[in-house]
């Protein structure tokens, strides 16, 4: 159980969150705008991070909602990756320089975009039995028996960081060795997760922790850059696979020259990933973390 102080600190950036979402969900269309699509799937994922933090058991919803928040953002998922794909063929569509590479992408953009249609259709589908208005019933009256402790909000918030940033941090020297993108991916939610808690535990800092915040934005943008190349990097290889198979000798050599530069651009993402990561790992945090909660360093040496 948090102490009081926490749990209120934390009540509140649940009511915060969750009003957002709402907001969010209230708006007409939503589910057809790519961008409020993708402001949906985040403001789900910000709420999360804090559903994560608060006692589970203090909440008698906690369980049933945190899993509708879950099934919302994966729900979410497919279409907004096959957006990501969409937007970056359309881009380079604009910058091809020879009419068959531009007639390649065309040819591309419409396996694409029937991907996404059909996604679409499975995601109205699943968003009508997901009840996401029940979300509100997150914030009933919380239960907080015995909730006085002989803590400092301070001591309490890194408790709550401390597991995070190892899970998050912990591991990316052996991920910045060798290149996965099935466990960078992984990485990717976790740092996410970290940053959200970072953020919803803000108030509890006695010093501003932009610093912090601002080394985990840099590797979940280069995560971030680096998956969805990779995705996309797939997706073109089964293409080239399909149109191979059919004798399109044309429109492979199309696909093969873009992805040799899809390719190029996420070896460039691991790289910007593995300059990152070198100053990055749950000391460095903690050597940051601690002084800007008020809060010594863990050896008990000055900052």
């Amino acid at each position: 159980m948090h102490p009081a102080e926490l749990a209120i600190l934390l009540h509140h950036a649940l009511e915060v969150r969750l009003a957002r979402l709402q907001e969010l969900l209230g708006a007409k269309g939503w589910a057809e705008d790519e961008e409020q699509l993708h402001q949906v799937r985040v403001s789900a994922r910000r709420l999360g991070a804090v559903l994560d933090l608060v006692d589970p058991e203090a909440y008698p919803e906690h369980k049933k909602r945190r899993r509708a928040l879950k099934d919302l953002v994966d729900t979410l998922g497919l279409p907004r990756e096959l957006d990501v794909h969409s937007q970056f063929l359309r881009s380079h569509h604009l910058n091809a320089r020879t009419t068959t590479e531009a007639a390649v992408i065309e040819h591309l953009l419409e396996q694409v975009d029937r991907g996404r249609a059909k996604a679409r259709r499975s995601m109205e589908k699943e968003l009508d039995r997901l009840r996401l208005p029940d979300l509100r019933r997150l914030l009933e009256v919380p239960a907080l028996q015995n909730p006085f402790q002989a803590t400092s909000l301070q001591e309490a918030a890194w408790a709550c960081l401390e597991p995070r940033a190892a899970s998050a941090l912990g591991g990316l020297a052996g991920l910045a060795a060798h290149e996965d993108a099935a466990a960078m991916h992984k990485a990717r939610v976790r740092i996410k997760k970290l940053r959200y808690a970072v953020e919803a535990l803000e108030s509890a800092f006695s010093e501003s922790p932009e610093t912090l915040l601002k080394g985990l934005r840099a590797l979940q943008t280069a995560l971030g850059d680096h998956h969805d190349l990779a995705a996309l990097e797939a997706l073109l290889w089964q293409a080239e696979a399909d149109l191979r198979l059919r004798d399109r000798a044309t429109l492979c050599g199309g696909v093969l020259d873009l992805l040799g530069y899809v390719a190029e651009n996420r070896r460039l993402a691991f790289d910007r990933f593995a300059a990152l990561s070198q100053a990055q790992d749950p000391p460095a945090f903690a050597r940051l973390a601690r002084p800007s909660l008020g809060l010594p360093p863990l050896d008990g040496s000055l900052p």
